[in-house]
């Protein structure tokens, strides 16, 4: 199977840009704490801080539903919880 593009990658930075340049102005003088999902996020978040003009504290959690299997059970479990 193939997978489909449906946005470019000028697309999707232009959008990471815009999003950082509103972060960053609506939280000039704080240091705002950025949660990521591991591991689908990480790249995404790296993209943002980037492109972010302010100062950010980052950090992670881990979710899973699927235990060993391939369909989710419908219930979250949090197997990384933030440390901040």
């Amino acid at each position: 199977m193939e997978l489909e593009s449906r946005f470019s990658a000028e697309d999707i930075a232009a959008a990471v840009e815009r999003v950082a340049g509103e972060l960053s102005a609506d939280y000039p003088h704080e240091t705002p704490l950025l949660v990521g999902i591991l591991t689908g996020s990480f790249i995404f978040l790296a993209d943002l801080v980037r492109a972010m003009t302010i100062e950010v504290e980052i950090d992670f959690i881990r979710a899973r539903s699927y235990g060993k299997g391939t369909v989710s059970s419908g219930a979250v479990e949090i197997t990384k919880d933030i440390e901040h």
